[in-house]
């Protein structure tokens, strides 16, 4: 092992092996010395290593840099080296080519839990590395769009609204970094503890453009968070009429663009009258039925509003239904730029369209009840 870590290393990581019994300690992670190792400092590792091997922690991987592991059987002493070359990341990323490599977005990778310490992907964190690269390739037509309207000169704004663990955060912000794009990020969410594990994942990272703070969705000030208006707004899985406070916010400030992924949507579900001659009585009667057509019907009241309000709106599959059902992202792009003209709002149809059905959603009193 000496020899393979003389010229330093980032971490060193000792774990017992796979089938072992589950202990608290099941894996150990030191960090590498700041320059070339001193040999007090080799010493030093190698007692370390000794000393978990007795202790059961026999898998031993030294990460030399991005790109070389050293994997080390404690059991057996035989060095192996791991070059991550081009057959090892295709097989890593699942046989095609992604946005965030495990090469080039290794330290985003494992500071949101995807891969390994080791610098392995383990199978259990295997779809969700799919499903994060499949957003970064949801996202880039927005990015596109906001990106070629923005003034040079000042970075891309992006708020994202109920951020929760702020993994989609992260990948957003690596994803624009791999791009080139100067990038300011803002998290928002309710719960104390997710901000602050966010906000030690972005100290880890060593992002500063990173930011989080815990607030309602009403009470954000998005000039305050981000030093003007935010040119993308993301809202994914904002339970029930949250999804409503994100778009408003949104839709008044001008955000050039806006994703939003909806959940829990019950508001309509609890309004909708107990029969109407326009659907059959089991739409309404059984409670599956009620839910599901309640929801429904509150995303395309929010399409509509949407496209009233001057985004052209597309729906597409966020993830794969066998991930969750909660898997429809509404993608809006503002048709202009420029100031914001709320005379050309028209909401006529769909307030018609809601005395009809007998339901008044949050978004539509959120847009102004004066608004014609």
């Amino acid at each position: 092992m000496r020899r393979h870590v003389v010229g330093g290393w980032l971490r060193a990581v000792f774990a017992r092996p796979q089938g072992a019994e589950p202990q608290q300690d099941d894996t150990v992670e030191l960090p590498g010395p700041a320059g070339t190792p001193s040999p007090a400092e080799i010493d030093a590792l190698v007692a370390r290593a000794e000393a978990a091997a007795r202790q059961g922690l026999v898998k031993q991987t030294y990460v030399v840099d991005a790109r070389t592991r050293v994997r080390i059987d404690a059991r057996h002493g035989k060095a192996k080296v791991q070059e991550l070359d081009a057959s090892t990341l295709t097989k890593m990323m699942g046989g095609k080519d992604r946005p965030l490599r495990p090469d080039a977005s290794a330290d985003l990778l494992r500071v949101i839990g995807i891969m390994n310490a080791d610098g392995s992907i383990s199978s259990q964190h295997a779809k969700k590395y799919k499903q994060v690269n499949h957003f970064v390739e949801i996202c880039r037509p927005i990015w596109d769009t906001v990106d070629a309207r923005r003034d040079p000169d000042s970075p891309l704004r992006v708020l994202d609204l109920a951020c929760g663990n702020g993994y989609l955060t992260f990948v957003m912000a690596e994803a624009l970094r791999l791009r080139g794009t100067a990038a300011r990020i803002h998290g928002v969410d309710v719960r104390e503890d997710v901000v602050t594990r966010c906000i030690e994942r972005a100290e880890a990272l060593g992002w500063p453009h990173v930011t989080f703070t815990r607030a309602r969705i009403e009470a954000v000030d998005p000039k305050a968070v981000l030093d003007g208006p935010p040119d993308l707004v993301v809202a994914l899985h904002a339970c029930d009429t949250a999804t409503d406070d994100a778009l408003a916010l949104a839709i008044h400030t001008g955000a050039g663009a806006i994703l939003a992924a909806p959940c829990c949507q019950h508001e309509l579900a609890r309004q909708l009258p107990d029969q109407t001659d326009c659907l059959p009585p089991p739409m309404l009667q059984q409670g599956l039925l009620r839910r599901d057509h309640a929801a429904l019907l509150t995303d395309a009241l929010r399409v509509q509003m949407l496209e009233a309000c001057g985004y052209t709106v597309d729906l597409l599959e966020f993830v794969h239904g066998s991930h969750t059902p909660k898997n429809l992202l509404i993608r809006a792009r503002r048709r202009h730029s420029g100031a914001l003209d709320r005379g050309s709002w028209d909401f006529t149809a769909v307030r018609e369209q809601c005395e009809r059905l007998g339901v008044r959603p949050t978004l539509l009193e959120r847009l102004g009840p004066s608004i014609r």
